[in-house]
């Protein structure tokens, strides 16, 4: 049967399958990790409780309105990104930071969205910081040159 989790309760999980609720031992959890509130698992209906209890891999839960922790990472992390176009250089470390961990809980989250997001947040901010420093580097390069020429040409800072 397929159901989902509602959560976890005195070492005991409790699950939603068609309108009934199902409780489930901890020792019935067959799946990396600890069970977490509205993932999708199949299972064994014995006498009023669920057995071999197994998340179903890439199924995410129906439940509108809810966004995994990785989702809102990545939507964060997107928004510094923008945010880092108008004040360069904090928002774009967060958002480098957001996108990465984010990337990290969706690929383990199995969160296409969240992961795309993630995404878009680390590589937007590494290339909007690589812009930056490659800008930083053209004026003082530029400053140089001006300056080299005044040394040459001979007009140092006691002629001024």
């Amino acid at each position: 049967m397929r159901g989902t989790i509602l959560g976890m309760h005195d070492g005991r999980g409790v699950l939603l399958a068609g309108e009934q609720r199902l409780e489930f031992p901890m020792t019935e959890w067959r799946s990396a990790g600890p069970p977490s509130a509205g993932q999708i698992v199949d299972f064994v209906e014995d006498a009023g409780q669920a057995r071999a209890v197994f998340v179903v891999p890439g199924a995410t839960s129906a439940a509108p309105g809810r966004y995994s922790g990785s989702f809102v990472l990545g939507a964060i992390g997107v928004g510094c990104l923008v945010l880092g176009f108008v004040i360069p250089l904090l928002p774009t470390i967060a958002a480098f930071v957001l996108g990465a961990i984010g990337a990290s809980q969706a690929q383990a989250e199995r969160d296409d969205t969240a992961l795309l997001l993630s995404r878009i947040a680390w590589i937007g901010a590494l290339v909007l910081l690589s812009i930056g420093i490659l800008a930083t580097l053209a004026v003082f390069a530029f400053i140089g040159a001006f300056g080299m020429a005044a040394i040459v040409e001979g007009f140092g800072i006691d002629h001024f």
